[in-house]
């Protein structure tokens, strides 16, 4: 167990104010109390200010008003004008509050203030810089508030496996260099990337997408530059027929970052639909496939719409029966004379809305 020391204090400001008290001064003022101050964004900030004159005594502010402005840097927008309460008028002390709703619509920026004082009809300005100057620097920060950030899209790999792999297992029969095509090792790990990440010094990165009925696994990799090589920043995640939204939380400094899809497990099924009068009513397996871990998913695909269906898994790793959840309608043949009015797609399932930020 550790424990952090952290700090409450108040901004105090020492600002130099013309006496009118009569005095004449000698003494020059001294720049080491001109400073930035620092404005939160949606939270109260208490900005105490003293005023001195030359001598760095306190200046007497008896039946004085005081206006402070927030400006921007460059002096075109006035953001901000409220007045100030005096705390000590003999020893020239006043303050001003800027509330939650003061700042909650402002943009994190570099930008200035002044102070006007009134008395009468006299009409002031504090020199609130180091060169005596009335409008002095602030920053208006996102340190309490982090400005809201939008997600960005990754792209989607294609995750449904290599044409090249067998439909069929290898004829044991034969050697390997005999056989036409080359066998491919049914359990080798296949991988497909989503697009990269820089993280641009973040030390956290969240990663959203959607799955449906996907089958494999997933995982965060990082690499130091676009050149090196890629290693784990996250375990690898197993996931059997799932659906619903998951979240990756990369925590550390990686300065680019990728996603890892691994969908080797299960290939080669093939299944055709029975369309009556534009409804799907059956699908018959065809080809069970091999190596399946868990039920793999269906679509189907044609002219028509809302058809869908469920696969359950067979006996040795095949697909099992798939049984019409809706029928849909609408699927007709997609060219005159095609008797195909439907077709049937069977894969690990499905990545979407990838994002992150």
């Amino acid at each position: 167990m550790y424990s952090t020391t952290v700090y409450l204090y108040q901004q105090i400001t020492k600002v130099l104010l013309i006496d009118t008290g009569g005095g004449y001064f000698t003494a020059r003022y001294d720049p080491v109390y001109a400073k930035t101050l620092t404005i939160n964004k949606g939270v109260d900030n208490v900005l105490l200010f003293e005023f001195i004159n030359q001598d760095q005594k306190p200046v007497n502010v008896t039946g004085s008003t005081f206006v402070f402005r927030l400006i921007t840097q460059n002096g075109d927008e006035l953001l901000l004008s409220k007045d100030m309460e005096i705390l000590s008028a003999a020893l020239g002390r006043v303050k001003v509050v800027l509330n939650t709703a003061d700042t909650i619509n402002f943009q994190a920026q570099p930008a200035s203030y002044s102070i006007q004082r009134s008395q009468g009809s006299y009409v002031q300005a504090a020199f609130v810089d180091d060169n005596s100057g009335a409008r002095a620097d602030c920053n208006i920060v996102d340190s309490i508030l982090p400005q809201f950030q939008d997600s960005a899209n990754l792209t989607i790999p294609s995750i449904y496996g290599p044409t090249s792999w067998p439909t069929a297992p290898p004829n044991n029969n034969w050697p390997d260099w005999a056989l036409t095509p080359q066998p491919v090792n049914a359990t080798q790990t296949t991988e497909y990337y989503s697009s990269q990440i820089p993280t641009t010094g973040a030390s956290l990165t969240t990663i959203k997408m959607d799955l449906t009925h996907y089958t494999g696994t997933i995982k965060v990799e990082g690499a130091e530059d676009y050149e090196a090589a890629w290693y784990n920043v996250t375990d690898s995640t197993e996931y059997l027929n799932y659906s619903g939204t998951i979240y990756i939380n990369v925590l550390g400094f990686h300065p680019l970052l990728r996603v890892a899809f691994n969908q080797s497990q299960g290939w080669g099924a093939q299944a055709s639909a029975t369309v009556v009068d534009g409804v799907v009513t059956g699908i018959t397996v065809n080809n069970p496939g091999y190596n399946y871990i868990a039920p793999p998913n269906v679509v189907i695909v044609g002219n028509g719409a809302g058809a869908t269906a469920t696969a359950s898994l067979g006996a040795s790793g095949g697909c099992g029966p798939i049984t019409v959840t809706n029928g849909g309608d609408g699927y007709w043949p997609v060219t005159f004379g095609n008797p195909v009015m439907a077709g049937v797609v069977i894969n690990n399932g499905t990545v979407t809305n990838l994002m992150y930020r």
